[in-house]
């Protein structure tokens, strides 16, 4: 498509304000919808202009953009009232890149079909600050001639764009991704935790951890901020990993994979949530640990510019 064309995009939260930058950036004029009075100013103060509904946004984007916080809202912007069906011109294709329920993104497209709207699922591996550097996989599902089209708009925001497989597959990719990941980010915490207990500096360990064979990624996204206790101003909040925890889950039971390392963790993602932590980065996972082992308080624990550091 023209890179002249305007891009849609409905949800201004942390990822799509993150990707309506990188499209801004690239000249690429977007048009916005998000019910937060905040957030459209903020897309309209970055260059870009908001309409009212999602409606609105598809009649004049042959390209619309999906963040959005779960399924059922994916499924009420685009076939409710008002919705992406009810503004789309034919030809239109909708990009999903929210976490969903593999069935859901197939009801999506299934409900837009008639309209002659394309759906794509492309699931993003990466926090907010990743699609701001451009630096995110995308994993798309969907009709291999409608991804190419799109490729233009996923370039501003993505490193690496992967076409996984046909409808509902880029969520199926995106799950395992975040299944393997969280993992990832809970067997540091409880590494740092065992460090801290046995007089090792975490600091120290952190980055004989990164230099050693048991590296990963989630050291680097999440190792300063569990070792400065610092979870405020969150690159991605814990109660959006509960979410996808619960996606994870539910795909595990429905294909007969049992899970039961996701679901010890989900265990402890609910205890930092209940204490008041769900607005606090992923990172604050290690302080359960903590408070497990003695040497800190969830319930009591802050940051060092605002709540989220331990008083231990």
């Amino acid at each position: 498509m023209p890179g002249t064309d305007p891009i849609g995009l409905v949800g201004l939260g942390l990822m799509g304000t993150a990707m309506s930058g990188r499209l801004l950036a690239a000249g690429r004029a977007v048009v916005g919808c998000d019910p937060s009075p905040a957030a459209r100013d903020a897309h309209v103060a970055r260059g870009g202009t908001v309409v009212d509904t999602a409606a609105d946004v598809a009649s004049g984007c042959d390209v619309v953009l999906l963040s959005l916080p779960n399924g059922e809202v994916s499924q009420e912007v685009c076939l409710g009232r008002d919705g992406v069906a009810a503004g789309a011109r034919d030809g239109t294709v909708v990009v999903d890149t929210s976490t969903t329920l593999p069935e859901q993104a197939e009801a999506v497209a299934e409900g837009l079909a008639p309209s002659g709207v394309t759906f794509l699922d492309a699931a993003l591996s990466g926090y907010s600050g990743m699609v701001a550097r451009g630096d995110v996989l995308a994993m798309v599902g969907g009709d291999a001639t409608s991804v190419a089209r799109v490729e233009d708009v996923l370039a501003a925001f993505c490193r690496e764009i992967r076409h996984v497989g046909g409808t509902g597959d880029g969520m199926r990719a995106k799950l395992v991704v975040n299944e393997v990941l969280s993992l990832n980010r809970y067997a540091l915490a409880e590494g740092l935790v065992l460090a801290e207990k046995v007089g090792l500096d975490p600091a120290q360990m952190l980055a004989v951890l990164q230099a050693s064979a048991a590296h990963s990624t989630a050291m680097d996204m999440w190792g300063r901020r569990m070792v400065e206790h610092d979870y405020a101003e969150p690159a991605s909040r814990i109660s959006t990993h509960d979410k996808d925890a619960q996606l994870i889950l539910d795909l595990g039971r429905r294909n007969g994979a049992p899970l039961p390392a996701q679901a010890q963790l989900n265990g402890l993602v609910r205890a930092a949530i209940a204490n008041g932590h769900g607005d606090r980065d992923n990172a604050v996972i290690v302080e359960v640990l903590r408070t497990l082992a003695g040497v800190s308080d969830l319930s009591t624990a802050r940051s060092p510019v605002g709540p989220g550091r331990p008083a231990g």
